[in-house]
């Protein structure tokens, strides 16, 4: 048997698709599935053990657990015969610890990662050694990871291959018909720091889209209190809480653009779920999926330093036409057709040549 074993610090709904795409293409009784934790604090994703899926600590994912994970680890490459092993990383010590665990048994080993950041040239030169000594093959989230793991860490490209960054396009696929009329803009994001919403709601005011349109942000985070306040006399922002993952395609069919206006993101998995909803998409030029997923045909890009940069952006939009903005609907749902869950299964079974 040629027993696939992946690990993530969660499996969450996204991971599950992507599991179930991989026992399509080789089988329900190759594969299996591993927890970092039991819990984590942001996501709280439910899951439970079973024959195939394990649980390698009782400690949530923000715990360090690196003498249980690693045992319990092991002992699934030992007695499951494991001959892959495909790892969301390495950029946690028990990553680190377990590549070598699964090389030194033999296994060839995959990396899932999206770091397309970081120019240290002394630690990456470290990193380098260490993932040309110990890894095999590299699954990256886009165009930018693929430039930084063959560019900076010096990763052979026949080695690498896109994409790592996948969702359930079907999940949140539009059945009806893409409204334009709805002039509702989206946000779908944690309240926090980085994700940049009182840049974004400010930029919305100050444009003509605030005009007619209405700016709805769904989430939750350590801000959204301070921003319920600070805005709470404009009628046209709306702050929601976060969603369920089964309510989330009804939110995205109900808008008629999404924007994300971070100033740091790895790759930005909500802009592959507002794209197969048909949705056109606004983001910033520090969202790691913007070279890959938006430009002029299915939406806008700006920078998330300057405030007048997306005011310009937002004043464009109001100038659409309904025909225009269905343009860039068909668009966002072509493009993100070259994102999905079959295609990231058939690149783990090139990678592996399983």
């Amino acid at each position: 048997m040629q027993n696939i074993l992946l690990v993530w610090d969660r499996i969450g709904d996204y991971h599950r698709a992507r599991v179930r795409a991989l026992r399509s293409v080789v089988g329900d009784k190759m594969v299996y599935t591993a927890d970092l934790a039991a819990a984590d604090n942001l996501y709280k994703w439910h899951t439970e053990e079973c024959n195939t899926h394990y649980i390698l600590s009782t400690k949530t994912a923000e715990q360090r657990d690196i003498r249980n994970r690693l045992k319990n680890f092991r002992k699934i490459l030992r007695e499951k015969d494991i001959k892959y092993c495909c790892l969301a990383g390495y950029g946690r010590i028990e990553y680190l610890r377990m590549i070598i665990a699964a090389k030194m048994r033999g296994c060839k080993v995959l990396l899932f990662s999206e770091s397309w950041y970081g120019r240290r040239t002394p630690f990456n030169i470290l990193k380098s050694w260490f993932l040309k000594m110990f890894a095999d093959v590299f699954l990256v989230s886009g165009i930018r990871a693929r430039d930084f793991t063959a560019n900076v860490l010096k990763i052979k490209p026949e080695k690498i291959a896109i994409p790592y960054s996948v969702v359930d396009n079907a999940h949140f696929a539009n059945p009806g018909n893409y409204n334009p009329d709805t002039k509702v803009m989206l946000c779908m994001a944690r309240f926090s720091k980085e994700k940049n919403q009182e840049f974004l709601i400010n930029a919305f005011l100050k444009s003509s889209l605030s005009e007619s349109w209405t700016l709805k942000l769904v989430g939750a985070g350590p801000l959204k209190e301070d921003l319920e306040k600070k805005f709470k006399e404009k009628h046209n922002i709306t702050l929601c809480n976060w969603a369920k993952y089964n309510d989330l395609p009804t939110i995205y069919h109900n808008s008629s653009m999404f924007v994300l206006a971070s100033t740091f993101e790895p790759w930005g998995l909500v802009v592959n779920e507002a794209m197969s909803a048909g949705l056109p998409c606004v983001v910033s030029r520090a969202v790691g999926a913007m070279p890959d997923l938006v430009d002029s045909s299915d939406g806008f890009t700006f920078d998330e330093t300057n405030e007048q940069s997306l005011v310009d952006v937002f004043n464009r939009i109001a100038t659409l036409s309904q025909e225009q903005l269905m343009q860039m609907s068909r668009a966002a749902v072509e493009r993100i057709s070259r994102f999905t869950p079959e295609i990231w299964a058939q690149q783990v079974v090139n990678l592996l040549k399983i």
